[in-house]
């Protein structure tokens, strides 16, 4: 997501055809809207252990009616798990048994999953049955054997619309980063197992629209379009207007104008917006910080800044790069978009670690650190410890250097400071200064699903945040009633479903992120 990996030897043998392709259908002299005759295309990408030269190829435009939106009568919410995932992780197993209980109750859904870990999914279905309500929801709930899937089905499912003879048409856009060369030399085997699971996401929407074919017995046709994005990164208004931001620009080369032309020939003749995303390290994705509820209404974050003298330099500096691409987002919509109504929602700050967690970890690698440079340890062995090993280390550490230096304070900010001092280490005030966290870890409120079944129930799933701090616990339940207030303007019947997405804050994604739902018809 360290030496050679087969997984990542297979990708890079695939992705050398990939690329060409992509570069020879942007760059070369021929190309689909030139007045030749159409060449002979499909929509399809499939990939074989045994041909690398599987077929990858873009497809002529369907002439669109109109794009689906997200608040319109569906016939079925479609997720994507991974079981060993869920195995691995007890929280995210609760939060998916959690999103199914609540979404049973409105329509079918369809879980594409991996065949082949047969264990995990017997494991994640054990934990299904302790629900109370786990006959309903097995009844309404269909696991599709599929292929390897991360859970973020929103960014490489596809996009829904109607043709001219108003059947279902799935949009599907590139979801690798075909800018990237696979043969970085500074590939992790982390990373080529991610950048693999990226080539199942971009085969996926096939088996999902030979499922719907087959389920619903209707025509559903695949166009793939020379774009990549995410579908996080795509937000329709109902309107004709689509937003995406400068990130998805870049991906795609930067030039506005030809991406312009490509969206109006795949999309309908849609009008394209750009919008920043969020700043850090964090996925850049408008939904995230945008959200049509209906055509003429739309949220946006109030973000709620945190106190300036907990912040150090870098932390201040990303909080106001939050601020301002916030307020130009506002800017732009109201300029362009006079008639939508725009309702805020407060945004929770950032998730930094206070001066007592940095002072923790700054502790713990000092005697880390001290244990390899005394050498009690090996950084092969220390490499292997397990988190109760690393604990003992500490312990043992805390021994050998009381020994070394007399009695000192290891527990106290003031007392740890006078320690690193007298190792001539930066003061504990610098690494506090120096610190920063690897994800920048947000909290949107925004990031929900919307599900509403043809006999016209409907209710929102949204994002919940805890905290084990009164004060700030308490704020979180006040905004939550902002937030239930402002779903409640467009669509004042529906119902509201709180779950708890605390597990899932530095994953950069939530409850929009992990769903999609596919459209009940015209």
């Amino acid at each position: 997501m360290r030496n050679s990996h087969p997984l990542l030897l297979f990708w890079t043998a695939c992705s050398t055809i990939l690329i060409a392709v992509f570069a020879g259908f942007h760059f070369g002299r021929k190309s689909i809207f030139s007045q030749d005759p159409p060449r002979v295309v499909t929509a399809e990408f499939e990939q074989s252990i045994d041909s690398i030269s599987a077929p990858f190829s873009f497809s002529e435009p369907i002439p669109l009616k109109r794009l689906a939106t997200e608040w319109e009568p569906q016939r079925a919410l479609i997720l994507s798990m991974s079981f060993p995932d869920s195995m691995a992780s007890p929280d995210v197993a609760t939060f998916q048994i959690q999103l199914l209980a609540i979404a049973h109750q409105y329509t079918a859904i369809l879980v594409f999953s991996e065949h082949d870990h047969t264990r995990a999914h017997a494991y994640f279905l054990s934990l299904l049955a302790d629900h109370p309500q786990a006959d309903s929801i097995a009844q309404k709930t269909h696991f599709i054997d599929s292929r390897n899937l991360m859970r973020w089905v929103r960014d490489f499912g596809p996009l829904f619309g109607y043709d001219l003879n108003r059947e279902l048409v799935a949009i599907d856009f590139v979801y690798r980063n075909l800018n990237r060369d696979p043969r970085q030399s500074n590939l992790t085997e982390s990373d080529s197992f991610r950048q693999f699971l990226s080539q199942q996401g971009d085969a996926m929407p096939t088996d999902l629209v030979v499922e719907l074919r087959r389920r619903y017995e209707e025509e559903v046709s695949l166009v793939r379009p020379p774009l990549m994005m995410d579908g996080g990164d795509f937000v329709y208004d109902g309107n004709g207007n689509v937003f995406i931001s400068a990130k998805t620009l870049v991906r795609n080369g930067g030039n506005h104008r030809k991406l312009q032309t490509l969206i109006e020939d795949y999309l309908g003749g849609s009008k394209l917006h750009v919008l920043e995303a969020l700043p850090g390290a964090t996925v850049n994705h408008l939904d995230m910080i945008l959200k049509f509820v209906d055509s003429d209404t739309a949220l946006i974050p109030s973000y709620q800044s945190p106190p300036v003298e907990s912040l150090n330099r870098y932390q201040l500096n990303l909080t106001n790069r939050v601020q301002e691409v916030l307020k130009n987002n506002e800017t732009y919509l109201r300029e362009k978009l006079p008639n939508v109504r725009l309702i805020k929602v407060p945004m929770p700050p950032i998730m930094f670690k206070s001066a007592d967690e940095v002072f923790v970890e700054v502790r713990t690698e000092f005697f880390e650190m001290m244990a390899l440079g005394l050498e009690v340890v090996t950084a092969e062995d220390l490499g292997r410890l397990s988190a109760r090993g690393r604990a003992n280390l500490e312990i043992q550490m805390r021994e050998v250097l009381q020994k070394e230096i007399g009695r000192a304070d290891f527990d106290s900010l003031n007392g740890f400071d006078s320690v690193l001092r007298h190792y001539q280490h930066m003061p504990l005030s610098k690494y506090l200064d120096l610190h920063s966290e690897p994800v920048t870890r947000y909290r949107s409120y925004i990031n929900s699903v919307f599900l509403r079944n043809p006999a016209g129930d409907h209710g929102f799933v949204i994002p919940r945040f805890t905290s084990n701090q009164p004060t700030e616990a308490a704020q979180l339940k006040d905004w939550e009633n902002q937030v239930q207030a402002a779903y409640k303007v467009a669509w004042p019947k529906a119902q509201i479903h709180w779950i708890n997405c605390d597990s899932l804050v530095p994953d950069m994604g939530f409850v929009h992120c992990m769903t999609m739902t596919v459209p009940a018809g015209p």
